[in-house]
Formats: C-alpha cells, sequence, structure tokens
C-alpha cells in the first residue's frame, strides 16, 4: 500500500538545476557580449561562432531556470538537460581528438576545466533526480499525478472500479481482464497486455468502495517485463465542489538502482502524459452512462494535470 508520509526532495534538484543556469548564463553572456575575449582565451578568432554558443547557452539556462521554478518540478526535462550536459562533454572531448592544435593550450585548459564542470552538473541533477522520486520514510521511488475532472466522484469512481476494463480508456494496451471470473476487490488479478506483447498480472490488495483502490504487480513472475523487484500502485477518487479529482501513483524498487535516474523520469514523462487523457475518457464514459455527473450548464468534459505533488 501507498506510503502514508510522502515525503521527497525536490530541493536538491531546483539548486543543482539553478546552479547550472547560473554557470551557464555566465558563459552565456561572456561570449554574447565579449566573443573576442573569450576568443583570446581559447587562442581562436571565431566570434559569430561564439555569439551563436553562447544565444544557446543563453537559451539552455532560460530552460533550467524555468524547470528549477516551476511548482511541480518535472523530472524527465532534468533527465534531457543532464544528457545534454553529457553530450557537450563528450562533444567537447571529440573535437579535441579531431582538431589538438585548433586551441593554445590556455584553451585546450579551459575548455576542458569547463566540460568538467559540466560533467559535475550532469552527475549532481541525475542524482537530484533519484532523490525528487525517493520516499525517505521507505526508501521506495514514487510517482504521482493528480488530475482534477468536472465530473462527479461517484460518477467516476463507477467507472474506475471496474479495474478488469481500463483496456477501453488506455490505447497502449490489447487487453485487460480479472482472471478467474472475479470481482473487483481485494484479492483480484487483473491481466494486462499491451500492444507490443508485454503482460503482466496486478492483484488488488486494497480496496474501498467509492474511494480508493491499491494493486500489487506481480513482479516476481519470470516474465515480468519491467525492470522492478517490487512495484505497486493505486487510484483514488477525491470529491471537490464542481466535480473530482483523480490520483494514480506508482510505487517502486528497480532491481538496478542506477537506473533509478532514467526509469522514474520517462515513467514520469508517459504518466504526466497519457493519464489526464485516460481520465478524461473514463469521464466522458461515466458522463454518457449519468448525464447528470456533470453541471448541465457546462456539459463538456474538462480534465487538467495539477501542479500538486501527492
Amino acid at each position: 500500500m501507498h506510503s502514508t508520509t510522502k515525503t521527497t526532495d525536490t530541493r536538491s534538484l531546483r539548486i543543482a538545476l539553478a546552479t547550472n543556469a547560473a554557470f551557464s548564463l555566465t558563459c552565456a553572456t561572456l561570449m554574447i557580449l565579449r566573443p573576442s575575449l573569450v576568443g583570446d582565451w581559447l587562442g581562436i578568432s571565431a566570434p559569430l561562432v561564439l555569439r551563436a554558443i553562447g544565444i544557446g547557452l543563453f537559451l539552455f539556462a532560460a530552460d533550467l531556470i524555468h524547470q528549477a521554478t516551476r511548482h511541480r518540478i518535472t523530472t524527465w526535462r532534468a533527465l534531457y538537460a543532464s544528457t545534454a550536459d553529457f553530450l557537450w562533454v563528450a562533444g567537447t572531448f571529440v573535437l579535441l581528438a579531431l582538431f589538438p592544435n585548433a586551441l593554445s593550450q590556455t584553451g585546450i585548459t579551459l575548455v576542458v576545466s569547463v566540460a568538467i564542470v559540466i560533467f559535475v552538473f550532469a552527475i549532481w541533477q541525475l542524482w537530484a533526480i533519484g532523490r525528487a522520486h525517493k520516499l525517505l520514510d521507505s526508501g521506495l521511488y514514487r510517482h504521482c499525478i493528480l488530475v482534477e475532472v468536472n465530473a462527479r466522484a461517484d460518477a467516476m469512481w463507477h467507472v474506475i472500479a471496474r479495474i478488469g476494463d481500463i483496456k477501453h480508456y488506455m490505447p497502449s494496451l490489447k487487453h485487460s481482464t480479472i482472471l478467474h471470473g472475479k470481482t473487483p476487490g481485494v484479492g483480484a488479478v487483473r491481466m494486462c497486455e499491451d500492444r507490443s506483447g508485454k503482460r503482466w498480472a496486478e492483484e488488488c490488495i486494497d480496496f474501498k468502495p467509492g474511494h480508493s483502490f491499491d494493486v500489487r504487480f506481480l513482479s516476481e513472475a519470470p516474465d515480468f517485463p519491467f525492470p522492478m523487484k517490487t512495484m505497486h500502485g493505486g487510484w483514488k477518487v477525491i470529491p471537490t465542489d464542481g466535480g473530482s479529482q483523480v490520483m494514480v501513483w506508482w510505487e517502486l524498487e528497480p532491481k538496478q538502482r542506477f537506473l533509478v535516474p532514467i526509469i522514474l523520469p520517462l515513467l514520469a514523462f508517459q504518466a504526466d502524459r497519457d493519464f489526464p487523457k485516460i481520465v478524461q475518457r473514463m469521464a466522458a464514459d461515466a458522463v454518457t452512462r449519468d448525464p447528470a455527473a456533470v453541471d448541465p450548464r457546462n456539459p463538456g468534459v474538462i480534465t487538467r494535470l495539477l501542479p500538486n505533488f501527492c
């Protein structure tokens, strides 16, 4: 079952991104405003090239600042920032290998030093990504989304509680069913298969009618397709004025912890992209079954991914 104390550390990632932004902005400013000075340091004369690189660094720094100051930080964007940093480092040493005499000795020392600093930022951000998902009380890694919808909670629950029907709302699934003809509830096992042929099972371990259900992914199965040692998840419906909120969460322990900065951002990207649409399809089904599920003065189904941490 999901942890009651959901304590994660996003501050570390914000600091890493902001520090990287400050360094990138400093370099960008020098390249844009004083390209001749930077050229003297490097031992080259290419002001237009340096200005172009500076503009690119300025845009990169702006993106890092935007990431660091968002209410809901998105770790998949931090992952591509680290990827860009690694590419800068690799590009630096490739260019030095291909053109060993292009720069002065001072220039080589400078670009290598910058590459080392950027490499540190890349590693720091990857470490902080893991901290941003890690539950400090349990040591598991969590991602959770909260989707606001203008359909009543009871109507949404009527759809969500039919756990074997998830394939009707999730286009990536080819099949989903509850094994052995059981009804939704504790002990029911949902078998899913996606369109690439991956199959997995989820056992319902907690079922609160009208409220929530939790599942345990049967990760011990020899053909379990995901690199997880343990994995849990669940859905929760929260009534609000004028509609409801749908929470979907996952908590997991990867088989290889060094993969956390990759696995969790990819999970976050897919969940943030897909599940608001899945909830919207569920809401549309709920309204079809019960037109009174939404305010008749505004009958359209509206969903929104909330910035709240959960």
